[in-house]
């Protein structure tokens, strides 16, 4: 429900549910072995049992969250790039997400995921969640114990989402930065000239040269963040057990 690629609004939720089960089923006896830690007692109670549950909801919740985070900062590459260039007045509907959204952002995305399931990034999502049953005992969820670094990991993680996606939309601004202030002097130089109606199409043609020169970079980068972002997991799942 939470994962990357996963949880894509275009995946029926049939097969989100059929895979959830065989992935379970799979995975059962490989942390049963790991986790003879688990308190039998628990079962006796039906609210120790309930809270496990939430617990265990709360756990996946915010691994999800944390692992959408190089995502966020691509769309947010996007939009940002997007808007420089002009094209933040034509939008179309992202199937992913079921909501408006900028054609390049879009595309960004897609070759982000693309990158990702070549790097077999889904398999060490997967393999995380398995290690996160010896990371994060279940219901050892303490988020009072670990609240102040919890709360200073995620807002410095935030701050390195936007630096992220700024990072990667900063070609394209500097280039629109450029040719904008060359078109104010044009315009200062020669106002009959309609600056107007020539810098939308001269931002919009050099800003996808600049898009297509730049994606090595952009590949390069993104594939850093995706191999970086595992440890990075695991220490996050260690901040929850406190």
């Amino acid at each position: 429900m939470f994962l990357p690629i996963f949880s894509d609004k275009v995946i029926p939720p049939i097969i989100k549910i059929l895979f959830s089960l065989a992935f379970s089923f799979i995975c059962f006896p490989i942390i049963s072995n790991k986790t003879n830690y688990i308190d039998i007692t628990i079962f006796e109670s039906v609210w120790r049992f309930i809270f496990l549950i939430l617990s265990e909801i709360m756990t996946g919740a915010l691994i999800g969250f944390v692992t959408r985070w190089i995502f966020e900062a691509i769309h947010f590459a996007g939009h940002f790039m997007s808007t420089a260039m002009g094209f933040s007045i034509a939008t179309v509907l992202d199937p992913h997400s079921e909501a408006q959204t900028i054609a390049l952002a879009e595309l960004q995305y897609i070759l982000a995921c693309m990158l990702f399931l070549a790097l077999d990034g889904h398999h060490l999502y997967l393999r995380s969640i398995v290690n996160s049953f010896e990371v994060l005992k279940p219901g050892a969820l303490n988020l009072s114990h670990s609240n102040a670094k919890l709360i200073q990991y995620l807002i410095t993680m935030t701050a390195e989402v936007i630096w992220l996606g700024l990072k990667l939309a900063s070609p394209v601004l500097i280039v629109s930065l450029i040719i904008n202030f060359a078109f104010g002097l044009i315009s200062r130089a020669v106002p009959q000239v309609n600056i107007l109606s020539i810098s939308f199409s001269v931002n919009i043609l050099a800003g996808l040269m600049v898009c297509f020169i730049a994606e090595p970079g952009f590949f390069s980068m993104i594939r850093s963040q995706f191999e970086s972002f595992i440890p990075e997991l695991d220490r996050f799942m260690r901040m929850l057990g406190g």
